[in-house]
């Protein structure tokens, strides 16, 4: 009797001590954020996004839709990237990556900030890494800047920059392509002399047709 009592009394504690429910409550989620201008959208970009995939949950990219015009430089407009970015860009990634997602207009660096300063004052727990080269990180998020719009947020290891954790494989010619805006600028500036150049910077991710279609849509701007 008295083991029959104690038996009833151990299946009592476990069944008590052991919850096999789901857990309640909103999870904590990876959240990788990638500004960039892109005029034009280049590998050295999609490599960021590429890092940003395989190591969140899900990716916000915000997108620059102003003018980029200079003395002395290959002109690219903004309604063109725009258009590229909704018509071939996007489906080229969601593709390989459907975790990302787009945001377009205004600065992106501010949208960044924007984000980050409102995780901070609601107390979000969700964790935040910023995806841009080493020069980018260093120049746009300074130690002050951090501190003023969410200090307390990344004090508390909540805003994460991978760039100051691996400077090398946020570097241009070391961890990702050696190809920047103005190099393709460049050669969109020379046409169809260096149009097999501008072609094979371009991601993988997108199909030969959509390179081609991005350079008709840029360099018609030379005619």
């Amino acid at each position: 009797m008295k083991s029959k009592i104690l038996l009833e009394s151990w299946r009592s504690f476990i069944n008590e001590n052991t919850d096999l429910s789901p857990i309640t409550g909103e999870e904590v989620e990876v959240i990788g954020l990638v500004p960039m201008s892109a005029k034009p959208f280049h590998e050295g970009h999609m490599s960021l996004i590429r890092k940003a995939s395989d190591e969140c949950n899900r990716v916000i990219v915000y997108v620059s839709t102003s003018d980029r015009k200079k003395k002395g430089e290959f002109p690219i407009f903004g309604e063109d990237m725009k258009y590229i970015w909704e018509n071939i860009l996007e489906d080229s990634i969601k593709d390989k990556y459907p975790d990302v997602g787009f945001e377009y207009g205004g600065s992106p660096v501010g949208k960044v900030y924007e984000k980050l300063k409102e995780a901070n004052n609601i107390q979000d727990e969700n964790v935040y890494r910023v995806y841009s080269d080493i020069e980018d990180t260093a120049k746009r998020f300074p130690a002050k800047y951090k501190e003023l719009y969410f200090g307390d947020l990344y004090n508390r290891g909540k805003v994460i920059f991978p760039a100051e954790e691996s400077p090398e494989s946020f570097t241009r010619g070391k961890g990702s392509a050696d190809i920047s805006g103005t190099t393709m600028r460049s050669y969109l500036s020379n046409g169809q002399e260096d149009k097999f150049l501008f072609l094979y910077n371009l991601p993988g991710e997108i199909k030969q047709s959509g390179k081609e279609e991005i350079f008709n849509i840029l360099s018609r701007r030379l005619n």
